[in-house]
């Protein structure tokens, strides 16, 4: 298909075929910058996915409202809570409401930060 005049250089935003069903499907955006760091390379891969959906959820805002019942079906209540807390110890979120939360069940405010840059010594 011939693109229209002048947009020769703009990107196609749609996605490939391989990469889902929905062409206007939502993506997380994960930078070759975090990908390369030491910081992100020493998480537990229950922390990378983790991260990755609550960058999903957030939907390109600075924070998300998530618990551990959003992700039961890929992890279990424990492993959740560890990996949180792992992404919180090497700076790529936040909690800032910590003692607000009354229940283990109540949703909670994450704020995603950039502390991992300052470990990576990659200060932005």
């Amino acid at each position: 298909m011939a693109r229209p005049k002048g947009s020769k250089n703009k990107p196609d935003s749609r996605f490939k075929a391989w990469e889902g069903r929905n062409p206007k499907d939502r993506h997380v955006r994960l930078t070759k910058d975090m990908l390369d760091s030491v910081v992100y390379k020493s998480l537990r891969a229950s922390s990378k996915v983790l991260y990755a959906y609550m960058k999903l959820w957030a939907a390109g805002n600075d924070t998300v409202s998530y618990s551990a019942s959003m992700i039961g079906d890929i992890m279990s209540r424990q492993t959740f809570f560890d990996a949180r807390d792992e992404l919180i110890e090497k700076g790529f979120i936040s909690y800032p409401n910590i003692h607000r939360a009354q229940y283990m069940r109540e949703t909670a405010e994450y704020q995603f930060v950039n502390s991992w840059t300052e470990r990576a010594g990659l200060s932005m």
